[in-house]
């Protein structure tokens, strides 16, 4: 005869336990939904506005320069604006400057304006004897620095004079302008 060997119920009833704990919990991790970040952004626009104008006015209360555009648009996922129509302008101590063009992109800090498309500058002084005009499809102007610049093909005219170049620097603070690039031009003077 053979000795039985007695079963231990109580560690036996553990391991059990523990098994079916674990298959329990693998099931339900199966059925979990899964996590996906369906909240990003989208290139929608977050607000809209019809005629939108800005004046911007100096330390001393008086009108330094102006945005206006048909429509500004802003875009929440990158942080941009979007200007149709835009038409800048500013008063300068000897004459004014106005750009135009189909569209602008405003910077995040509102620091510099990206005109695209058509743009159209015009410059009016005092002692000129016709305005300043300038053409070209690209031009960056920051407004508190007083700077444009294109690295684009433009063209300047004043009455009957033309230059063409392929780049442009103004500097209004300095008051000086330096084109670049294939530079060609026909100069008349007043008779």
């Amino acid at each position: 005869m053979s000795a039985a060997h007695p079963i231990h119920w109580p560690p036996l009833a553990i391991v059990v336990t523990l098994a079916a704990l674990t298959w329990w919990l693998n099931q339900l991790g199966g059925k979990l939904p899964t996590m996906v970040d369906t909240a990003g952004f989208t290139h929608d626009p977050d607000y809209y506005v019809v005629d939108f104008d800005v004046l911007v006015f100096d330390p001393h209360g008086q009108p330094r320069h102006r945005l206006r555009a048909a429509h500004m648009i802003h875009y929440m996922d990158d942080d941009t604006t979007v200007l149709e129509a835009p038409i800048y302008s500013a008063g300068l101590p000897d004459g004014d400057l106005e750009v135009q063009a189909r569209r602008a992109l405003l910077s995040a800090d509102n620091r510099h304006v990206y005109f695209l498309d058509d743009v159209h500058a015009r410059r009016t002084s005092a002692g000129a004897r016709a305005p300043l005009s300038m053409r070209t499809e690209f031009l960056h102007v920051t407004p508190e620095a007083r700077m444009l610049r294109t690295n684009r093909p433009v063209t300047l005219t004043q009455g009957p004079s033309r230059i063409d170049a392929h780049s442009l620097y103004l500097d209004g603070n300095a008051q000086t302008l330096t084109l670049g690039g294939g530079v060609r031009g026909v100069y008349e003077t007043a008779r």
